[in-house]
């Protein structure tokens, strides 16, 4: 029970300063044990009550803005404190201020606009007591009586005592507090704080408790070396991460950075982590190690994911510039042996070279195809088509060589639903997922799956390869081929889609970019499931009812010199940027009868048709300044009823939105009754 001596009273001076200083020590103990400010305002003020004996008292403290506000009162109404907040003879942080004391309020006309407030209160009497730490002043004690009030030297040494105490126990709280923020900062973020001794393995002498949270491994394994920080350290890692920590120390480095892997206890995972060191030194030696650690497994894992997928999309450019460029001179080489087979006899030695070489060159364009193929930009000719028949035709053609090494399971259901699709490229797609899952077996027994299926996606699809975007949800038709085999571990499945990488011993690591060009092509994806022992599944995704307009393709010609005999009569333009391509193109045309002008780009083939129109333009689409979609929406414009030929090694993303119904379109490389055929067909002609 606190009792509150009374001025004027019967105690006598000796009980009365026992019980002060019974307070002030009370005040000291419970300030030691506060746990918050809050804690510390009430034992403040109960210490008030009993040391002063006054009836009211406040504490007001200085907010970071520098306005003097309460922080806790006893004995005082809303609108007083609201009237009198703020006010104050005193600066933050001015050094050791002396109490000021009014004995009567009613005669102390200093207090000026506040006296009114003051004495409406009903407060006779004014202490103002400095709260004063290392800073300088942090705030003040009011201390109110409802009568005046002399203040003796007694009274105000020990009030400036029990003021000191608070000032301390708030200064302190204040700290902790702050400290507190910052530790919940490391316990409850992702990085780690270490304390390591410099000596061998690294003992750690302090851990922030969030190190459980985040490595799985407990502050006191650490801390007792139960489990030794370099134990923990990739085996591949250490030497190195040793060797730079002894390379830093040797040259005087104030923070250095690693990273390195680091075991997680418990499920044994390695995690990439970052490590910011800081050497602390007593005079010129080491003596110990700070570091913030910090997990950027996930981090490094994405920045990963992204350099894949720019050096993916980057090979897919490349491959496709290196196909076209390529496809241009397989024109020139192909056309022109063409050429020398009309006009040699077949019996002749050199006919036989010229076959070598047309053979070469065939296989050399197959190659373009599949680089383009990657490159999402090769040829596709749509048409309505029965996958799961497609894939049964893929099968049988198989079938010897697929059920020799393994049980082969089919689910190919009739009445799936049509999807438009280039034949030729599906059934490159089915033949290289088979050939792959029986190579998986690698010899030994085993199963493939080979089924057809109607799916309908609710959500987004994450495919397969790094650079491929989310399918989006929808119906498909899926052709999904899965093995018994081997499989494959997370390094292979991230580069499966990479041209030229192969896990076979020969080939050319072109059939499964392919396949994902293919599908980038069709407007589809591609999704692989594998693990190592656990067999592989690939599924290919076709939406259903994709309207593609077709394009129309010249057919080889079955007649080898044929146009050579025609006599067309017709004017035609060869626009291309290639001088091999347009002499090659010269050369059969005129052949054919035709009066032939060429233009090595968009603007000089303009020019020319604005002089003299030709009966038909045979346009390149993939040219450098204006570009052959650009011309040919031109032309159609101008002329709309002029036959045009279009070519390229390209899809023409482009072309359905500018073609009209007339227009042909040759696919790069070509031969000479091809192209003669074609323009023949484009003028009408037939």
């Amino acid at each position: 029970m606190v009792r509150i001596g009374r001025v004027g009273g019967t105690m006598d001076d000796s009980a009365r300063l026992r019980e002060q200083l019974s307070a002030l020590g009370r005040a000291t103990r419970q300030f030691g044990r506060a746990r918050s400010t809050a804690e510390v305002y009430r034992h403040a003020l109960e210490a008030i009550a009993v040391v002063s004996g006054a009836p009211r008292a406040s504490i007001l403290l200085f907010d970071p803005d520098g306005v003097l506000r309460f922080k806790a009162w006893s004995g005082l109404s809303d609108g007083y404190r609201a009237a009198v907040e703020g006010h104050t003879p005193w600066s933050p942080g001015q050094p050791d201020p002396e109490p000021i004391l009014t004995t009567d309020v009613a005669l102390d006309h200093s207090l000026g606009k506040y006296q009114p407030i003051i004495l409406a209160e009903g407060i006779r009497a004014l202490a103002f007591f400095p709260l004063v730490t290392g800073g300088g002043t942090v705030g003040k004690f009011m201390v109110y009586r409802n009568e005046p009030h002399h203040h003796g030297n007694l009274e105000v040494e020990l009030m400036q005592a029990l003021a000191a105490l608070t000032a301390f126990a708030l200064d302190r709280q204040r700290a902790v507090d702050a400290l507190e923020m910052e530790r919940r900062l490391f316990v409850g973020g992702p990085t780690v704080v270490f304390k390591w001794r410099n000596a061998p393995g690294w003992p750690v002498e302090y851990v922030s408790p969030n190190v459980e949270q985040v490595f799985g491994v407990t502050p006191l394994d650490l801390t007792t070396g139960r489990v030794p920080y370099a134990s923990l350290i990739h085996p591949e890692d250490l030497t190195r991460v040793a060797d730079e920590v002894a390379q830093h120390t040797r040259d005087q480095r104030t923070w250095f950075e690693q990273e390195y892997r680091l075991k997680r206890s418990g499920d044994g995972t390695w995690r990439w982590i970052y490590d910011f060191t800081v050497p602390v030194r007593a005079g010129d030696v080491v003596t110990h190690y700070q570091g913030y650690v910090l997990d950027q497994t996930e981090r490094r894992a994405a920045t990963d994911a992204l350099n894949q997928r720019q050096r993916l999309e980057s090979l897919g450019v490349l491959a496709g510039g290196v196909a076209h460029d390529f496809n241009n001179l397989l024109q020139g080489v192909m056309g022109n042996v063409a050429l020398a087979q009309e006009v040699l006899p077949q019996d002749t030695e050199a006919a036989g070279y010229l076959q070598d070489a047309a053979t070469a060159a065939t296989r050399a364009s197959d190659l373009t195809r599949q680089l383009l193929a990657y490159s999402g930009r090769g040829m596709v000719v749509p048409e309505t088509l029965d996958l799961a028949a497609l894939v049964a035709e893929c099968v049988r053609m198989l079938g010897s060589s697929l059920t020799a090494r393994a049980v082969l399971q089919v689910d190919l259901p009739a009445r799936l639903p049509p999807v438009r699709g280039d034949a030729t490229q599906l059934r490159q797609v089915a033949l290289n997922l088979l050939t792959n899952a029986a190579d998986a077996l690698q010899g030994a027994p085993g199963t493939i799956t080979v089924a057809v299926a109607l799916e309908d996606l609710q959500v987004p699809l994450v495919q397969a390869a790094l650079d491929a975007t989310p399918l989006p949800a929808g119906r498909y038709l899926v052709l999904r081929v899965r093995d018994t085999g081997a499989g494959m571990d997370a390094a292979t499945r991230s580069r499966i889609f990479e041209p030229f990488f192969s896990t076979k011993g020969a080939g050319r690591g072109l059939g499964l970019s392919a396949v994902l060009g293919i599908a980038r092509a069709h407007r589809g994806g591609v999704r692989v499931v594998s693990g190592q022992g656990k067999g592989t599944e690939f599924a290919f995704y076709l939406p259903v009812n994709t309207s593609t307009p077709p394009v129309a393709r010249a057919e080889p010609a079955s007649t080898v010199g044929a146009h050579a005999h025609k006599k067309l009569g017709l004017a035609v333009l060869v626009v291309d940027d290639d001088e091999g391509v347009r002499q090659f193109a010269r050369r059969s045309l005129e052949l054919a009868g035709c009066t032939v002008a060429m233009a090595q780009d968009a603007e000089e083939g303009l020019r020319l048709m604005e002089a003299a129109l030709p009966d038909v333009l045979v346009l390149d689409l993939t040219m450098p300044g204006m570009g052959g979609q650009e011309a040919l929406r031109r032309v159609q414009e101008r002329w709309p009823s002029l036959p045009v030929v279009v070519c390229s090694g390209y899809t023409a993303e482009a072309l359905p939105s500018v073609v009209s119904a007339g227009t042909r379109f040759l696919h790069k490389p070509y031969p000479p009754a091809v192209l003669v055929d074609t323009v023949q067909a484009a003028a009408g002609k037939d």
